[in-house]
Protein backbone atom coordinates (compact mmCIF):
# COMPACT_ATOMS: atom_id res chain seq x y z
CA UNK A 1 0.00 0.00 0.00
CA UNK A 2 3.01 2.31 0.63
CA UNK A 3 4.72 2.07 -2.42
CA UNK A 4 0.75 2.68 -4.32
CA UNK A 5 1.06 6.03 -2.33
CA UNK A 6 4.70 6.68 -3.53
CA UNK A 7 3.77 5.88 -7.05
CA UNK A 8 0.24 7.78 -6.91
CA UNK A 9 2.24 11.02 -5.20
CA UNK A 10 4.73 10.69 -8.00
CA UNK A 11 2.55 10.65 -10.59
CA UNK A 12 0.45 12.96 -9.45
CA UNK A 13 3.56 15.72 -9.09
CA UNK A 14 4.32 14.67 -12.69
CA UNK A 15 1.16 15.27 -14.09
CA UNK A 16 0.85 18.82 -12.64
CA UNK A 17 4.62 20.07 -13.90
CA UNK A 18 3.58 18.60 -16.62
CA UNK A 19 0.39 21.26 -16.65
CA UNK A 20 2.56 23.58 -15.20
CA UNK A 21 5.00 23.65 -18.17
CA UNK A 22 2.30 23.34 -21.42
CA UNK A 23 -0.98 24.41 -20.60
CA UNK A 24 0.01 27.25 -17.87
CA UNK A 25 3.14 28.91 -17.86
CA UNK A 26 4.52 30.20 -14.83
CA UNK A 27 5.03 29.67 -11.43
CA UNK A 28 1.33 29.16 -10.34
CA UNK A 29 -0.41 26.45 -7.87
CA UNK A 30 -0.13 23.80 -10.02
CA UNK A 31 3.79 23.90 -10.38
CA UNK A 32 3.60 24.52 -6.29
CA UNK A 33 1.32 21.65 -5.67
CA UNK A 34 3.26 19.15 -8.37
CA UNK A 35 6.62 19.99 -6.23
CA UNK A 36 4.97 19.70 -3.26
CA UNK A 37 3.57 16.03 -4.62
CA UNK A 38 6.49 14.50 -5.75
CA UNK A 39 8.64 15.96 -1.82
CA UNK A 40 5.78 14.43 0.00
CA UNK A 41 6.38 11.27 -2.12
CA UNK A 42 10.33 11.25 -1.05
CA UNK A 43 8.79 11.88 2.83
CA UNK A 44 6.54 9.18 2.54
CA UNK A 45 8.92 7.14 1.41
CA UNK A 46 11.58 7.88 4.49
CA UNK A 47 8.86 7.30 6.66
CA UNK A 48 7.37 4.39 5.83
CA UNK A 49 9.36 2.04 3.72
CA UNK A 50 12.49 2.86 5.00
CA UNK A 51 16.03 4.82 4.18
CA UNK A 52 16.93 2.44 0.48
CA UNK A 53 13.06 3.54 -0.42
CA UNK A 54 13.76 7.12 0.25
CA UNK A 55 16.75 7.01 -1.66
CA UNK A 56 15.57 5.23 -4.68
CA UNK A 57 12.64 7.81 -4.57
CA UNK A 58 14.63 10.58 -4.59
CA UNK A 59 16.86 9.14 -7.72
CA UNK A 60 13.45 8.68 -9.38
CA UNK A 61 11.94 12.23 -8.74
CA UNK A 62 14.99 13.81 -9.77
CA UNK A 63 15.28 11.85 -12.99
CA UNK A 64 11.46 12.97 -13.93
CA UNK A 65 12.36 16.50 -12.77
CA UNK A 66 15.85 16.66 -15.00
CA UNK A 67 13.38 14.69 -17.99
CA UNK A 68 10.81 16.96 -17.54
CA UNK A 69 13.37 20.11 -17.29
CA UNK A 70 14.76 18.65 -20.42
CA UNK A 71 11.36 18.39 -22.41
CA UNK A 72 10.70 21.98 -21.25
CA UNK A 73 13.79 23.39 -22.67
CA UNK A 74 14.47 21.22 -25.77
CA UNK A 75 10.53 20.40 -26.63
CA UNK A 76 7.98 22.39 -28.79
CA UNK A 77 5.85 22.63 -25.45
CA UNK A 78 7.15 26.59 -25.25
CA UNK A 79 6.41 27.55 -29.19
CA UNK A 80 2.88 28.54 -28.61
CA UNK A 81 4.14 31.50 -26.38
CA UNK A 82 7.28 31.89 -28.19
CA UNK A 83 6.95 35.80 -30.15
CA UNK A 84 7.70 34.21 -33.15
CA UNK A 85 6.28 37.70 -36.00
CA UNK A 86 9.62 39.50 -37.02
CA UNK A 87 9.21 43.63 -37.22
CA UNK A 88 10.45 44.64 -40.26
CA UNK A 89 8.40 47.95 -40.60
CA UNK A 90 10.07 51.47 -40.02
CA UNK A 91 8.81 54.61 -38.67
CA UNK A 92 9.93 56.90 -41.98
CA UNK A 93 7.01 56.89 -44.71
CA UNK A 94 7.88 57.18 -48.53
CA UNK A 95 6.94 60.84 -48.36
CA UNK A 96 9.69 62.26 -46.08
CA UNK A 97 12.25 60.24 -48.80
CA UNK A 98 11.36 62.99 -51.79
CA UNK A 99 12.15 65.82 -49.61
CA UNK A 100 15.51 67.04 -50.01
CA UNK A 101 18.10 69.52 -48.34
CA UNK A 102 17.06 73.28 -49.91
CA UNK A 103 13.29 72.38 -50.34
CA UNK A 104 11.30 75.14 -49.36
CA UNK A 105 7.95 74.08 -47.23
CA UNK A 106 5.33 75.66 -45.10
CA UNK A 107 4.48 74.82 -41.33
CA UNK A 108 1.11 72.62 -40.72
CA UNK A 109 0.95 72.91 -37.55
CA UNK A 110 3.34 75.32 -34.70
CA UNK A 111 6.47 73.60 -34.80
CA UNK A 112 7.30 73.26 -31.09
CA UNK A 113 10.17 71.52 -32.24
CA UNK A 114 8.68 68.86 -33.86
CA UNK A 115 5.82 69.41 -36.04
CA UNK A 116 4.40 68.43 -39.33
CA UNK A 117 5.14 70.93 -42.52
CA UNK A 118 4.05 70.43 -46.20
CA UNK A 119 6.60 70.12 -48.86
CA UNK A 120 5.15 69.49 -52.45
CA UNK A 121 1.79 67.25 -51.58
CA UNK A 122 3.73 65.87 -49.47
CA UNK A 123 3.20 66.19 -45.53
CA UNK A 124 5.57 64.94 -43.57
CA UNK A 125 6.94 65.50 -39.82
CA UNK A 126 9.81 67.75 -39.17
CA UNK A 127 11.77 68.97 -36.43
CA UNK A 128 12.67 72.59 -35.78
CA UNK A 129 16.60 73.40 -35.99
CA UNK A 130 16.18 76.93 -33.88
CA UNK A 131 13.41 77.36 -31.77
CA UNK A 132 9.40 77.73 -32.14
CA UNK A 133 7.52 78.13 -35.40
CA UNK A 134 4.15 79.26 -35.89
CA UNK A 135 2.03 77.26 -38.31
CA UNK A 136 1.49 78.74 -41.74
CA UNK A 137 5.12 80.19 -41.50
CA UNK A 138 7.42 79.48 -44.72
CA UNK A 139 10.09 76.68 -43.60
CA UNK A 140 13.53 75.56 -45.31
CA UNK A 141 14.65 72.31 -44.84
CA UNK A 142 18.40 72.20 -43.22
CA UNK A 143 19.83 68.63 -42.85
CA UNK A 144 18.10 65.41 -42.85
CA UNK A 145 19.55 62.78 -40.37
CA UNK A 146 18.37 58.93 -41.15
CA UNK A 147 14.56 59.77 -40.78
CA UNK A 148 14.59 63.00 -39.07
CA UNK A 149 13.72 66.81 -41.24
CA UNK A 150 15.28 69.43 -39.35
CA UNK A 151 13.94 72.77 -40.80
CA UNK A 152 13.98 76.28 -39.88
CA UNK A 153 12.79 79.43 -40.69
CA UNK A 154 12.93 80.76 -44.75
Amino acid sequence: MELFVIGVLIVLGSVLLVAEIALIPGLGLTGIIGTGAMLASVAYAFMTVGSIAGWITIAIVITISVALILWAIYGTSLDRVALKKNIDSTVANEEAATVKVGDVGVAVTRLALIGEAQFGDSIVEVTSCGGFIDEKATVVVKRIAGSVIYVDKA
